[in-house]
């Protein structure tokens, strides 16, 4: 994570508190930051250029915009071209952008300030303004530590968490911070702040052929996986579950990896599941499938031992803040595995079948549109596949779809794109991000390439949608993924995982909080409803573990109450 922390201020500074020892401290006039050295590119005031610019972006993106713009000077910096492509085009150049990347601007003169995000959220930015003072921090906890002031909280986030609401656009656990949403820019000018959005998507031209849109597919998930200009690293590792999109970027990497790197597979085990429930959970003999035919080193660990909850204060230190991840032990362990190993990028297919999208909103579509006789078309053709009744698939699909969202959509493209820009992805990201780079471990997430997005928004409805969900991949991916996965409609239930370690880790910690919920969470909470769903699940901990909410409502309640102790403890 590129981590920095700024003050913009008027009057006077506060003195900025921050440990790393690769830190660079930068001071000036109305301008002080601290940034870490070898995470970004910057660049000074100079007699004639009386402005500091801080930016990241990927060599990738350097080329690209090279090759786009023959007015660029390719002996400047990244930061210098930046600014050239900023000033020119203002906040659409951010478009152009491929991966990550991070753009922070101030004008001495002016005392004007931006800062831009990236599309899907990889680089956190937290602010917050106090009287004549702007701070902005990539870290929710250094915002924290040097604005000076006691934070409030803010308790319509508070009850919109405790009812599984868990994520928010721009707003924090605190009244006086606030996110900067990804895909946006904030402005800061004359002591006001302004946020501007800048375009994510884009609508594409592609070939109308079913064969040449799958072959594209597959390009642009080569494209995404193989990042040879970006991946250094004599030593890959992967978060491996065995299902399709993990199966896909580890099975592309180990064929076109020209460097022939050692591969590192991060497998959970739940081998202590009873065999009864085991089968919902254990993924051993899909990725056997995988790993018996690449060169790929297995790393396979035991959950048994293993919880969040159990876990949690450390959790909360790091992330600042409630977070609903009641898997985060299985990253944990696997960051710790990576460390140990001397692995430093680890490839994660987090959100592969949102992006690829699993095709259900064409179904949204076709209702809409009183295309009836398509909907029932495309219904039939995938009940023979999946093992479910015409009526259960439409009863989860279009009826989920229609009396659970706030906004119907006529175009299932639209759908696409609004579904790919929720909170979630970036505050998922956010918090896997603090967890590796406590363990010096860097995530790359393929499937949130943006040429990899924008061309799978683009793909025709009924591509991503047919015999099979997300049709097109599975197309896509034949002769490279092992059939049996290929093919499979399942997925593993985690949260047979979770209520394991309710029952086994965390039952006297569960307690101790449904017994004494804090002062705060009073306010907005009544537990009692909670505490009777607890005694269901303890009775019968296999009805509670597929579709009720009672293990996530217990595991949000707990967080936050442990994180309102730690609170007023400080």
């Amino acid at each position: 994570m590129n981590k920095f922390f700024i003050e913009i201020f008027n009057r006077k500074s506060r003195s900025i508190d921050n440990e790393s020892i690769d830190t660079v401290i930068f001071n000036k006039k109305n301008l002080k930051i601290s940034f870490s050295q070898n995470k970004f590119c910057y660049h000074k005031p100079s007699k004639n250029k009386n402005y500091f610019i801080l930016s990241s972006i990927s060599s990738k993106d350097r080329k690209r915009i090279i090759k786009k713009y023959d007015f660029i000077n390719i002996e400047k910096s990244d930061s210098e071209i930046l600014l050239d492509l900023y000033l020119k085009f203002g906040s659409k150049i951010f478009k152009i952008f491929g991966s990550s990347f991070f753009f922070f601007y101030f004008d001495f003169d002016k005392k004007n300030a931006l800062i831009a995000r990236d599309h899907i959220g990889f680089n956190s930015i937290y602010y917050t303004k106090k009287d004549d003072s702007l701070f902005i921090s990539s870290s929710l906890n250094d915002l924290k530590k040097n604005s000076g002031e006691n934070l409030k909280i803010n308790y319509t986030i508070l009850k919109k968490f405790l009812n599984l609401d868990a994520f928010s656009k721009d707003q924090t656990f605190f009244e006086d911070i606030l996110k900067l949403p990804p895909s946006n820019v904030l402005e800061y000018k004359n002591n006001s702040i302004s946020i501007l959005s800048y375009p994510k998507f884009k609508d594409l031209t592609l070939s109308d052929s079913n064969t040449s849109q799958i072959e594209g597919l597959k390009k642009k998930l080569k494209k995404a996986i193989i990042r040879m200009e970006e991946l250094k690293e004599d030593k890959v590792g992967f978060l491996f579950s065995g299902g399709i999109d993990s199966s896909t970027i580890l099975s592309f990497f180990s064929k076109y990896d020209k460097q022939h790197r050692k591969l590192y597979a991060y497998t959970a085990k739940f081998n202590h599941i009873e065999d009864s429930i085991k089968n919902r959970i254990d993924e051993s003999e899909f990725q056997s499938e995988v790993l018996n035919t690449l060169d790929v080193e297995d790393r396979s660990f035991e959950t048994e031992k293993l919880s969040t909850i159990s876990n949690l204060d450390f959790y909360l230190e790091l992330i600042g803040q409630p977070f609903f991840f009641p898997n985060l032990y299985l990253s944990h362990e696997a960051f710790k595995k990576a460390k140990n190993d001397g692995v430093s990028k680890v490839f994660n297919g987090c959100d592969g079948d949102t992006v690829v999208s699993h095709g259900f909103e064409y179904y949204e579509e076709l209702f809409l549109k009183l295309r009836w006789f398509k909907l029932y078309k495309q219904i039939d053709k995938l009940s023979k596949n999946v093992n479910l009744t015409k009526r259960s698939i439409f009863k989860r699909t279009v009826l989920g779809l229609l009396f659970y969202e706030n906004k119907l959509f006529f175009s299932s493209k639209d759908k696409h794109k609004q579904i790919l820009s929720a909170p979630i992805h970036s505050s998922s990201i956010e918090v896997e991000s603090l967890l590796a780079d406590y363990y010096g471990v860097e995530e790359v997430y393929p499937f949130y390439n943006i040429d990899l997005m924008n061309y799978c928004i683009n793909v025709k409805p009924d591509l991503k949608i047919d015999k099979y969900p997300r049709y097109i991949l599975r197309e896509a991916i034949k002769g490279l993924v092992p059939e049996k996965i290929r093919k499979r409609t399942d997925k593993a239930n985690l949260t047979h995982g979770v209520i394991y370690s309710y029952l086994n880790h965390d039952k006297n910690i569960i307690e101790r909080h449904l017994n004494n919920p804090h002062e705060d969470l009073k306010k907005v909470f009544d537990v009692s409803d909670l505490k009777k769903g607890w005694i269901k699940l303890l009775d019968d901990p296999k009805k509670y573990s597929t579709f009720s909410m009672i293990p996530s409502q217990i595991f949000a309640y707990v967080v936050v109450n442990r994180w309102l102790e730690k609170e007023s403890l400080t």
